[in-house]
């Protein structure tokens, strides 16, 4: 008799601890995520615009100084900026028109506090069939400046996007100083693996990076328009960014 009073008590205290303990799993498995939120659309942008640089051409002459923005590029390593090689040509051409002048080719990127940092580049590699080119720059500039102390080389995709898929374009136009972003999408790829889009572009916009939206990976490089003959019609076309794979294994 005493051993079944003692078993009866037993299941009495279990069943007590397991309506004690009980609520307080359900409270853990209820606990809120300590997941940081998805940043927004803008802040992604705003990320993707540090690494993103206006490239322009400064002639000096005996009493002048004229500086004129030629397309645009990106950090893609430590010291390498990608862009079009046509921008370099550009610059060339630019050059011609004035009479027996020095000249540099620069990067630049203002700030929204009114700094300009500037410094000059040269072409390390390009490829005339892709018409992309790989810049050289002394890396100690951005190490020394405050101002890139987050900044990062892009990555670039090496798969092709899927038709449909949102892109984004952030590049310089003209004499603006701040990056224009354009948002479109993936509408046609062609049988060279150039990525046509419907993001709108303007001159300057040579060179400039076309970033999958929700991973930041650069897609293609800006190296032309196609025209339509309707100002309403104009796709962008790119240059698959795994193309600049094939330049880097150069350097």
């Amino acid at each position: 008799m005493k051993i079944v009073r003692k078993f009866l008590l037993c299941l009495i205290c279990l069943s007590v601890f397991s309506s004690c303990t009980q609520p307080n799993q359900e409270k853990s498995a209820a606990a809120p995520s300590n997941t940081a939120p998805k940043p927004s659309k803008k802040e992604r942008i705003a990320a993707l615009n540090d690494s993103v640089f206006c490239i322009s051409i400064i002639i000096k002459g005996r009493d002048y100084e004229k500086r004129f923005s030629v397309g645009t590029g990106f950090l893609i390593g430590e010291g390498l900026i990608a862009s079009a090689l046509h921008v370099q040509t550009k610059a060339e051409e630019m050059l011609g028109k004035f009479e027996k002048p020095t000249s540099k080719i620069v990067a630049w990127k203002k700030f929204e506090t009114g700094e300009v940092t500037q410094f000059p580049i040269e072409i390390a590699v390009s490829d005339d069939k892709s018409d992309l080119a790989i810049y050289r720059f002394d890396p100690n500039i951005l190490r020394e400046n405050p101002k890139f102390s987050a900044i990062k080389p892009l990555i670039l995709a090496e798969s092709l996007p899927p038709l449909g898929e949102e892109v984004v374009s952030v590049a310089y136009y003209g004499a603006y100083e701040f990056p224009f972003n354009s948002i479109g999408n993936v509408a046609m790829i062609d049988k060279n693996e150039d990525i046509f889009s419907d993001l709108t572009l303007m001159p300057g916009n040579s060179g400039a990076p076309v970033f999958n939206l929700e991973t930041g990976e650069v897609l293609g490089v800006t190296t032309d328009v196609l025209d339509l003959g309707n100002a309403t019609v104009r796709y962008g076309i790119a240059k698959r960014a795994a193309k600049l794979y094939e330049l880097l294994r150069k350097l």
